[in-house]
Parts: C-alpha cells; structure tokens; sequence
C-alpha cells in the first residue's frame, strides 16, 4: 500500500514539474485540430536588402494525434532572397512528423512546435514602400470520432408513451475534438424511430451530416498527380452496431451488412465549398428477428480520416532604397 502511495505521489510530481517547466495548460479547442497560435514578423517594417525573420508557432489543441505535418510559406518564391541574395526558387516547406494531442485529464499540453524562417527582402526600388503578403499553411493528417445513438420503439410501445403523453428518449452524438463534425438535422433527432406492424421488413430513413466547424479547410489528397473532384475528401469507416435484424440498407451506395470502408463506397463522401456534406444512410430492421422489444438502441461509430490546412497572414512593409 505504502509503495503506491508513493509511486503516486512521485507521477502527480512529475507532471506538476513538467508543466511548471514549460508554462503551458492543456489547452483543448473542441473545434480544431492543429492551430496556428501565432505568425510573427520581424521587423514588420524593413529596407531593401535587410533580412526578416518569419516566426510560426503552432500547437496541437485537437482530440486526436496529427500526423505527416507540414508547415509552408506561400508568397516568398520568385521574391523574397536566401542568405546569399538569390531569389527563392520554391515555396518553403518543412515537416515534423506526428504532434500528439493534449491530455487534459493530467494537464499535459499538445506538442507545439516553432518554426523560424531567415529571408532577405524583395528587392524594391526608391520611392516606394508596398506591403507584401505572406502567408503560413500548415497541413496535417488528423481524425474525427464520432459515435451516434439512435433509439427505435415498436408501434405498440410508441402509442403507449403518446397516451401517456411520456417523452421519447432522442438521438444522442458525441465527437472527437477536431475541426470535422458529425451531426444530424434537428427533425431526425427529435421524432423517434418507429416500427410498423404490417410489414416483415422495414426500413427507417436517415440523415447524416459531417461539417467543416475549424478554422481552415479539408484537403483532397491527389491520386497520380490529379486532383479528385471538389473540396476535401473524407475516408475511413463507419460500423453499426445493435440488435440482431438490424442492417444499412442504403448508405454512400452500400446495401446490406454492418460495416462501410468509406474508400470502397459508389459515392465519395467529400466536403464541398459550403462547408457540409449530407449523406443518406437508411437502417433496415426484420422484425422477426427484432421480436417484441418494445424499445432497443442501435449504435453508430465513425471513424473518419482526412487531411487539413489552417493559415495565417502577416504583411512586411519593405522600403525601396
């Protein structure tokens, strides 16, 4: 008993020591994923010829572990000059790998990274002084979980509760924190799933929804050098899960059975410029095998993959000489 004691009391100290070490919480952002918590420039205002320097710190704030990151400069090449005077010939990159998310529960933070880039100004002639854009893009592979349950009465059990004028338990959703959400419109978590008593099959209509809620944007990986269709493509599977009887019927093109790999489906499930994607997802239940319960739960779990960028923008003022 004593050696546990003590074996805690030495783990609760480490993680108070290492968080007074680096003076960070563990901050969540249920929205996001990778953030971008500053992109500083110095000096804001330099002459031609002068160098500045680019400073991007970024922080995983997300629920899930990114992965493949990346983080470049757009508007430097063909412009802004290396240490020696030559201009850049391509957009600056660099990458780092896997950024695990943080750990509330022992308020561990997420990995931050800061990347610092060293470039010498355009060059400007006299009398003018634009201001020139750059911006910070970091991309990263990232995940959203989600779990949703759906609740279906029999006929019979569904009239009791109206002439009770008893409430019906409705549709429940969780996600992972991240910047893709999973939702349901209102009406299909608000009017309950119920069984008819003429036929041998049923099947029950649904309306799923994933959404861009993060700062930036879903990236469509590219397939031999081509860009797939519109907006962000999202892959993964989503698993169903309940009483014996119970099956998709139809969902992303896919009939029968309990499970959907997202990549195999007839129809890609992407998100286009508006931010949302809908997808209908309908449930067969045979009611022979569903018997006489009156109420059970069917459960659905999302595990969904995809790539996705935030940015930032900072504007250097460079004087001509």
């Amino acid at each position: 008993m004593q050696k546990n004691t003590f074996i805690a009391v030495i783990t609760i100290a480490a993680l108070v020591f290492m968080t007074a070490c680096t003076g960070r919480q563990a901050n969540v952002d249920v929205n996001n994923g990778v953030t971008i918590n500053n992109f500083i420039v110095t000096p804001a205002e330099a002459r031609d010829g002068e160098f500045v320097l680019f400073d991007v710190e970024f922080e995983n704030t997300g629920g899930t572990t990114a992965s493949n990151v990346q983080i470049e400069l757009f508007g430097v090449e063909g412009q802004w000059r290396d240490s020696f005077g030559n201009l850049l010939t391509s957009t600056q990159a660099r990458t780092y790998g896997r950024m695990e998310r943080p750990r509330p529960e022992n308020n561990v933070p997420g990995d931050l990274k800061i990347a610092q880039f060293n470039f010498m100004t355009p060059n400007i002639p006299q009398g003018i002084a634009p201001s020139l854009p750059v911006e910070a893009r970091v991309s990263f592979d990232y995940n959203t979980s989600g779990h949703m349950k759906l609740f279906v009465l029999n006929e019979d059990e569904f009239r009791r509760r109206q002439a009770l004028q008893q409430a019906t338990e409705q549709a429940e959703i969780i996600n992972s924190a991240g910047p893709i959400k999973l939702s349901v419109p209102e009406r299909f978590i608000t009017n309950p799933m119920v069984l008819g008593s003429n036929d041998e099959e049923e099947t029950l209509p649904l309306m799923i929804q994933f959404m861009n809620v993060g700062n930036g944007f879903p990236i469509t990986p590219e397939y031999n050098g081509q860009i797939i269709g519109m907006g962000g493509k999202l892959t993964g599977q989503i698993e169903l899960f309940g009483p014996p009887g119970v099956e998709f019927a139809d969902c992303l093109g896919v009939s029968g059975g309990r499970s959907i790999d997202i990549n195999d489906a007839q129809i890609p499930l992407r998100i286009r410029d508006s931010g949302t994607v809908p997808i209908a997802c309908s449930l067969k239940i045979n009611k022979a095998q569903w018997g006489t319960r009156p109420i059970d739960s069917i459960q659905l779990v999302f595990n969904i993959f995809y790539r996705y960028y935030v940015y930032s923008r900072a504007d250097v003022t460079v004087i001509g000489e």
